[in-house]
C-alpha cells in the first residue's frame, strides 16, 4: 500500500531529525565546555558544526512536513495532528509514529533548554568579564542616563586586553 511506504518514509525522516537533533545537543554540551575551559579553537569547531547541524536539522524538518503533508493527502485526513493521522493507519505502524513523535518533541525540547543554558553562561561570562573592564579601568565607565534614570548602553571604545586575562 502506497499509505504504509509514506508512513514508513516519514518515520524515516523523523528518525533521521532525531538523529541530527542529539548530535546537536553533544554539541551544544560541548559548546559550554569550551566556554567554561576558554578553549577558543574548540569553541570556534562546536560553533561551526552547531551551524552545519541547525541546517541539517531545517532540511529533515522540511522532509518530515512534506511528507506528513503526502501521507495526510493519501488517507484523507483533513485535519488535525500526527495523532489524529496515526489513528488512521494499522497498529506497527501507529505506534511506530507516535513514539517517533514523542522523542522528536523530547529532543527538540531538550535541545532548546541546552541552547538556553548556553545563552545563558555567556552571557553571564560576558557580564562578569564587563564588571572586570569596568573595574580595572574606571575611565572607561561612561554612562548616559534615560529620561526614565536608567543608564543606557553606550558605545564603547576600543580596548585591547591581554590574552591572560
Amino acid at each position: 500500500m502506497v499509505q504504509l511506504e509514506t508512513a514508513r518514509d516519514l518515520a524515516t525522516a523523523m528518525a533521521a531529525e532525531i538523529a541530527c537533533f542529539e548530535a546537536y545537543i553533544a554539541t551544544q554540551k560541548s559548546f559550554s565546555s569550551a566556554i567554561r575551559e576558554r578553549d577558543w579553537t574548540s569553541l570556534q569547531t562546536a560553533m561551526s558544526i552547531m551551524e552545519d547541524l541547525a541546517r541539517a536539522i531545517a532540511a529533515r524538518e522540511s522532509l518530515r512536513a512534506d511528507l506528513f503533508e503526502r501521507l495526510r493527502a493519501r488517507l484523507g485526513c483533513e485535519a488535525g495532528g500526527l495523532y489524529r493521522l496515526a489513528l488512521l493507519l494499522p497498529e506497527p505502524e501507529r505506534s511506530e509514529l507516535t513514539d517517533l513523535y514523542r522523542r522528536l518533541k523530547i529532543t527538540a525540547m531538550r535541545a532548546r533548554f541546552e541552547n538556553a543554558s548556553a545563552g545563558d553562561l555567556s552571557a553571564g561570562n560576558r557580564d562578569l568579564l564587563k564588571a572586570v573592564i569596568e573595574e580595572l579601568f574606571p575611565e572607561k565607565k561612561v554612562r548616559i542616563y534615560g529620561k526614565s534614570g536608567r543608564a543606557l548602553q553606550s558605545e564603547s571604545g576600543a580596548l585591547v586586553l591581554d590574552a591572560a586575562l
